[in-house]
């Protein structure tokens, strides 16, 4: 079942979450706690850090769930370009930057512009994306 998008506002920047490509890798929680907490109901509260900085910790985000929006500033393509990377990581997903067409089981198409995480481990709630169930899995791949 596809979870619901968040949606976290503050005067000079919105963030958005979409759960259903995180791959829990946990670059927000390090680079911003006080902005990223999963321990509240409000876990993302944009308000706590400067918009560059919390735009900076997005950018950083490698599965494309977070995105950031600031008022004015024009978005930045995260690939720096149409130039497409693709990274196994160890024990982990393949991750997946640039601009791409996602062909899926179903034959539906899924474009992509960023950062995602493409399981290989088998064990995700949600082909053909990462949702972190690698780690609980124990896979070694």
């Amino acid at each position: 079942m596809t979870k619901r998008v968040q949606v976290f506002k503050a005067p000079d920047i919105t963030v958005t979450f979409d759960p259903n490509v995180c791959s829990h890798s946990g670059e927000c929680l390090r680079g911003l706690p006080a902005v990223f907490d999963v321990s509240r109901t409000d876990w993302v509260r944009p308000n706590e850090a400067s918009a560059p900085e919390v735009a900076a910790v997005v950018a950083r985000c490698p599965s494309g769930a977070l995105q950031a929006v600031r008022p004015g500033v024009p978005p930045s393509r995260p690939c720096g370009g149409a130039e497409v990377t693709i990274r196994v990581e160890a024990h982990g997903p393949v991750r997946v930057n640039g601009p791409v067409m996602l062909e899926l089981l179903d034959g539906s198409r899924s474009e992509r512009d960023g950062p995602f995480a493409l399981c290989r481990c088998g064990h995700s709630g949600n082909p053909p994306y990462c949702d972190g169930s690698h780690g609980p899995a124990g896979f070694r791949g």
